[in-house]
């Protein structure tokens, strides 16, 4: 069965990373500069929060918040669901479902090391099913 380090070797291992006092709109530019939906945001090596699309639209766009007076320290999501390297990828599709997240933080041994998405555990399965599909 496939793992979480099978799509990191696939993807890559980048992750956009902020501060606390990033404002949302310098994390809109990180974000739309490197094609994500979501940045992590740490201090002193340690993981605070995830900032995603869906923040800023519930928390930032909808409230009527400043987006360059904001801080992501005041919209951003925590704590963050985390997971291994060797966690099976189906158990992520069932934390994706059951706690209604889009990204999940991958963590060695207190360290950061990368990030994957539900479009990243979607499209796994389906080059794996269409493996399954050309053997037969």
């Amino acid at each position: 069965m496939a793992t979480v380090e099978d799509i990191l070797m696939t993807k890559g291992p980048d992750i956009i990373v902020a501060s606390s006092s990033t404002t949302v709109h310098e994390a809109a530019v990180l974000m739309c500069e490197a094609n994500v939906g979501a940045v992590i945001i740490k201090e002193d090596d340690e993981v605070k929060g995830i900032f995603t699309e869906r923040d800023m639209l519930r928390r930032v766009v909808v409230p009527g918040r400043n987006p360059d007076t904001t801080n992501l320290s005041e919209v951003m999501t925590s704590p963050v669901f985390s997971i291994s390297l060797n966690t099976d990828v189906r158990e992520c599709g069932e934390l994706f479902t059951k706690k209604h997240l889009r990204h999940l933080a991958i963590v060695e041994e207190g360290a950061l090391i990368g990030m994957i998405s539900l479009r990243d555990v979607l499209s796994l399965e389906l080059a794996e099913d269409e493996q399954i599909l050309h053997k037969q």
